[in-house]
């Protein structure tokens, strides 16, 4: 509970008597408990978890630190659970709620409400030795997916795989290994498709003579895993090995620059620098990477506008890329966790070119 007690203290800081938290990723970040309809009000003396009667037992007999509340009437009952609180300022994620959700909580609330956006941003970001070992456990997962989808991919080429196949392969995989579910949508890309670095896996067939790239996570205990390779099925082209060698060089030196306490936009200019140098700048169309943890998409932003000092035990990932349309693209990705002198490289899967012929 020691961030819970940090929290209260930012809460009185910003001059409130509570604060609100309604997005499932706040709610299970402060509770470990999964719902899809709950709320927590954190007060100075109490942590109260609403939650309808389909979860409430449930809640009641995990939640120890917290005064469970079976939330009945919905919105109406949340407001009437606040009012009998008396509490003057109330803050609430003004980024989280819909402009109605926000109006028909007003509507007859004796509290004054304050909309606060990323108001647990700041705690999120630096991530627990717990959390650190939920992720790489996570991160050992999907590893293993990959390490058993490719003798399948092999041997089941010539039956004619499409897209979704191996995604479908994918997501068996997940279940096999202990994951909850796919942490996004796989991406399954194949030939000119690894060009489009966020493709939408389709029934189009898997091309011989042609990049394969795959992008794929698992939820494991809450936390997400992030992971890409990108392959080839048939005899590589003099221009695709370039491709791929310079997102490596490129992956490798960012990984190299990681270390806590270095302005977070070296990371990625480390990359940029070296796609740059070997001409293929204007194809890396997007950030070096990204924060991870409860979603898949956290902060920290690994781009080169960003100023942020690197805070130690930060988790996110390094996947540097190159997309030439009507050709293809190569992008590679590794989970880190950023330490005092170095990075700790979660993904264990090789980065060296993996070709099915």
């Amino acid at each position: 509970m020691l961030k819970i007690k940090q929290i209260k203290q930012k809460i009185e800081k910003e001059g409130l008597d509570a604060f609100l938290f309604n997005s499932y990723s706040n709610v299970f970040y402060l509770s470990k408990f999964s719902s899809s309809n709950a709320y927590i009000i954190l007060t100075q003396k109490d942590n109260y978890f609403l939650t309808d009667a389909r979860y409430y037992e449930n809640a009641k007999e995990k939640l120890k630190e917290f005064t469970v509340v079976e939330l009945k009437n919905g919105l109406k009952g949340l407001k009437q659970f606040i009012n009998d609180l008396n509490l003057k300022k109330l803050g609430f994620e003004k980024d989280k709620v819909t402009l109605s959700f926000y109006e028909k909580l007003k509507e007859g609330l004796n509290s004054e409400l304050l909309g606060f956006e990323g108001f647990l941003n700041e705690f999120r970001l630096v991530k627990t030795e717990e959390e650190i070992e939920i992720i790489n456990q996570a991160v050992l997962k999907i590893d293993n997916v990959y390490k058993n989808l490719i003798p399948w991919i092999r041997e089941n080429l010539k039956k004619g795989l499409t897209e979704l196949s191996i995604r479908r392969k994918v997501v068996d995989l997940i279940f096999q290994e202990g994951g909850t579910s796919e942490s996004f949508t796989t991406i399954v890309a194949s030939g000119k498709h690894t060009a489009i670095p966020h493709w939408e896996t389709s029934n189009e067939p898997i091309l011989t003579q042609a990049p394969l790239l795959i992008d794929m996570g698992l939820k494991y205990e809450g936390y997400c895993s992030d992971f890409t390779r990108t392959l080839y099925i048939g005899t590589p082209d003099k221009k695709f090995i370039e491709i791929y060698n310079v997102v490596k060089e490129a992956h490798l030196t960012a990984t190299e620059k990681v270390k806590a306490g270095i302005p977070i936009k070296e990371i990625d200019l480390a990359a940029r620098q070296v796609i740059e140098k070997y001409g293929y700048g204007e194809y890396f169309t997007h950030s070096t990477g990204h924060g991870i943890g409860i979603d898949i998409h956290e902060e920290p932003r690994i781009y080169k506008d960003n100023e942020d000092i690197l805070q130690e035990n930060t988790v996110f990932t390094i996947e540097p890329g190159i997309y030439i349309p009507g050709y293809g693209g190569v992008r590679l990705e590794n989970i880190v966790v950023a330490r005092k002198e170095k990075a700790q490289v979660l993904t264990q899967t090789s980065l060296e070119l993996l070709i099915l012929e």
